[in-house]
This record gives C-alpha cells, sequence and structure tokens, in this order.
C-alpha cells in the first residue's frame, strides 16, 4: 500500500513539476511570434509528459501488484 501512494504521490508531483512550468515557458516566448508558439506549447507539449508519466505509474502499479500476489 505504501508502494502504491509513493508511486502516485510521485506521478502527480512530476506533473504538477512539469505542467506547472508551463506558465514561465509561455512568459519566456517573444512577444512577437506569440499566437503559433502558445498553440504549440499548449496543445503540444503536454501530452507527451502525461504519457510518459501515465505508462510509468500503469507499469509501475502492475509491478507493485505482482510483487503483492506472488507471495
Amino acid at each position: 500500500m505504501r508502494r502504491q501512494i509513493r508511486a502516485a504521490l510521485t506521478a502527480t508531483l512530476l506533473l504538477a513539476a512539469s505542467l506547472g512550468l508551463l506558465p514561465v515557458l509561455l512568459r519566456m516566448l517573444p512577444p512577437a511570434d506569440t499566437w503559433p508558439s502558445v498553440w504549440l506549447v499548449l496543445g503540444v507539449a503536454p501530452y507527451p509528459a502525461l504519457l510518459c508519466t501515465g505508462a510509468w505509474y500503469v507499469h509501475r502499479a502492475e509491478r507493485n501488484e505482482g510483487d503483492v500476489t506472488a507471495r
């Protein structure tokens, strides 16, 4: 149970850190070229982080479940 909570908290912190940096990234974009860049950052950038974190969490949860049921 503790390993599952630790994995969930790690995934939550990874997502909060990666998605929390989006406003900083948007602030650093040059003002003249903001329209396409903003849509790329908001529409494309979060999805690799979401997919990788979700895949890592599912893998970790299945491994934790396998460790418990193998006993």
